[in-house]
């Protein structure tokens, strides 16, 4: 079991294993080589390393022209932990300046939607006084993505706050009051995957929330099925589904997979609108 219990410890260690696995692939001529490293993580946090290569990995095919032909492999070899892969692709396009809509475009909404929470998160981490002071937005997110874009700003602001329920409140307030659903979304989804909040701050967090609650429970939802679909579930993810959402995670667990399967039949739909509204109605549960 992961050895950090608070937030803090948690943000630190995801942060130096994202560039461990980064460094690893910069050093590898094969992102085949780093599988089995990779697989040596503590599970609880895996998909962070899996997010960190596919960044590296995909930096290195567009750089070298090559269309993501390497990424598009070490996707198809990486399916449980799809939702960091394609967050780890956002992060490369950001970084290269290339739109992500062309990218985000050609795959299924649930891919789109992670791509364009990688370049809000790049450039909340790398453009921080442009993105989080004067809430700018880069000229390449087109007005339907802006959601999306701001659910990766929220998860960053989780992490400038290092968990603190109150501090993140006060970085979300200085956003326009549109673009605060999506803010809580992404903090939603960091809050739920970091893990190590005391139930006394999952509680405050939801009242505080008020009439963004759903969005709030929409990101730990998300948090919830990157962890089931990465067979990575722990106590902190149940107690946050329970406490938040109104729902167990074995609750959660039955809404999502309704097959033997997986999760990704959500993504059939045709825009993320649709994607977006067919995973709220299955499993979100707000308070009456």
């Amino acid at each position: 079991m992961y050895q950090y219990h608070n937030v803090p410890e948690r943000i630190g260690y995801i942060q130096k294993l994202f560039m461990k696995a980064g460094a690893l692939v910069a050093n590898s001529d094969s992102w085949i080589h780093i599988i089995p490293t990779l697989e040596e993580e503590l599970p609880e946090y895996r998909s962070i390393a899996y997010e960190g290569a596919s960044f590296e990995i995909a930096m290195k095919d567009l750089v070298s022209g090559q269309r993501l032909r390497q990424w598009n492999e070490f996707k198809n070899a990486s399916q449980l932990h799809s939702f960091h892969v394609d967050i780890g692709l956002g992060w490369a396009l950001a970084k290269t300046q290339l739109s992500p809509h062309s990218f985000a475009e050609s795959t299924n909404d649930l891919s789109g939607s992670m791509i364009l929470d990688g370049v809000g998160y790049y450039h909340a981490l790398y453009k921080g006084r442009s993105t989080l002071k004067d809430k700018a937005v880069p000229p390449s997110i087109q007005e339907e993505s802006l959601r999306l874009f701001d659910q990766g700003v929220g998860r960053r602001l989780w992490y400038v706050a290092k968990g603190n329920e109150q501090e993140v409140i006060e970085l979300l307030h200085n956003f326009p009051v549109s673009r605060h659903g999506a803010l809580f979304r992404g903090i939603g989804i960091a809050c739920g995957y970091v893990g190590g909040c005391e139930e006394h701050q999952l509680t405050y967090l939801k009242e505080i929330s008020e009439g963004n609650l759903e969005q709030l429970q929409f990101g730990i939802t998300l948090a919830a099925i990157s962890r089931i679909i990465s067979d990575t579930a722990t106590p902190d993810i149940d107690v946050a589904c329970r406490i938040i959402c109104n729902k167990t995670l074995n609750e959660l667990r039955v809404s999502v997979m309704p097959t033997s399967s997986n999760f990704l039949y959500l993504s059939d739909s045709n825009t993320n609108r649709d994607w977006f509204s067919q995973l709220k109605s299955k499993l979100l549960k707000a308070e009456s």
